[in-house]
C-alpha cells in the first residue's frame, strides 16, 4: 500500500506553526514566571508583584512601622508600586522580540513596527493555509482517482502517487 503524505509542504506548515506557538509559549511561560520586586523604607519594606496573584508577598520590617501612619502607607505603596514596575518590566523585555517592542517604555510602542510584526505572522498562516489547502486537494483527487480505478486501490498495475 502506498504511504499517505500530505506532502513537504504541510510538513513546511507544521515546522512552522511549532515554531511560532513555541515563541508564543516562551514568552507566555516568561510573563508567568516573571516576579516584580520592590522596595522602600530603605529596604525595610519588600514587596513582590506576579501575573498570577498580583502582589504576591508583603513583607515589612517592624522597625517601619515606627514610621507615622501616612508615611507607612506612602512606603508600602512606593514598594508595591515598584514591585508592579519591575514585573511590567520583565513581561515587556518578554514580549520586546516577538512584538517588536522598543526596549525603552519611554519611546512609546511604535504601531507601524508592532503591526508589522502581527502582519508578518498572519500573512505566514495564510500563506501556509494556502499552501495546506492546495496540497490537501491533492490528496483528496490521488484518493478518488484511487477509489474509482476499476481494479481497486492498491491494486498491481494501478497507477502510484503522482
Amino acid at each position: 500500500m502506498p504511504e499517505f503524505s500530505l506532502g513537504p509542504e504541510f510538513e513546511r506548515f507544521q515546522r512552522d506553526l511549532q515554531e511560532q506557538m513555541g515563541d508564543f509559549t516562551k514568552v507566555r511561560e516568561s510573563v508567568r514566571d516573571a516576579v516584580g520586586r520592590g522596595e522602600a523604607a530603605g529596604g525595610r519594606i519588600v514587596a513582590e508583584y506576579a501575573a498570577e496573584g498580583g502582589v504576591t508577598k508583603l513583607e515589612i520590617d517592624p522597625r517601619a512601622l515606627r514610621l507615622p501612619a501616612a508615611e507607612l502607607a506612602e512606603e508600602i505603596r512606593a514598594a508595591v508600586n515598584g514591585a508592579a514596575g519591575d514585573f511590567q518590566r520583565k513581561a515587556r523585555e518578554a514580549s520586546t522580540a516577538l512584538f517588536g517592542l522598543p526596549d525603552d517604555p519611554r519611546d512609546g510602542l511604535d504601531p507601524a513596527k508592532a503591526l508589522a510584526s502581527l502582519d508578518k505572522i498572519a500573512n505566514g498562516f495564510a500563506g501556509q493555509m494556502r499552501d495546506l489547502a492546495r496540497e490537501l486537494n491533492v490528496q483528496q483527487q490521488r484518493v478518488a482517482d484511487a477509489m474509482n480505478d476499476p481494479r481497486g486501490p492498491g491494486a498491481a498495475g494501478s497507477p502510484g502517487p503522482r
